[in-house]
């Protein structure tokens, strides 16, 4: 699958900004299902350190997927042109509300979130 085909790419010489993003598309239609039991085995196959995260489209199903990457040390991300829906099955109105879930999911996995100076860092952003 394409997590082999990066693997070529950085193996070969013909990726060399350093070590790729991996961004995990789950829920979408005929592809990849939103299912937090196959983040272990994607990461298993991914390069050693690189960073990734999952980008999850669907309603309920979507946040066990968030909080399993916050678990196993993902970027986390979502908007409205992921899901409208928070976890209680609510419409979300904005991106603000779908953000401070994300926030909940990374403290219980006992992290914290970054501050945008940090995240810059993190992504290799000039400030």
């Amino acid at each position: 699958g394409i997590v082999r085909c990066v693997q070529m790419y950085v193996q070969t010489g013909m990726y060399t900004r350093g070590l790729p993003e991996y961004n995990f598309v789950m829920g979408v239609e005929s592809g990849m299902p939103a299912d937090p039991d196959l983040l272990p085995i994607l990461l298993k196959l991914k390069i050693e350190g690189a960073p990734w995260q999952a980008t999850v489209i669907g309603r309920s199903e979507i946040w066990p997927v968030h909080q399993r990457v916050a678990e196993l040390g993902g970027h986390l991300r979502t908007g409205l042109e992921d899901s409208f829906y928070l976890p209680d099955g609510s419409k979300a109105t904005s991106n603000g509300p779908m953000i401070e879930q994300l926030v909940q999911c990374a403290r219980r996995a006992g992290r914290e979130v970054a501050s945008t100076d940090e995240a810059r860092a993190i992504l290799g952003l000039a400030a």
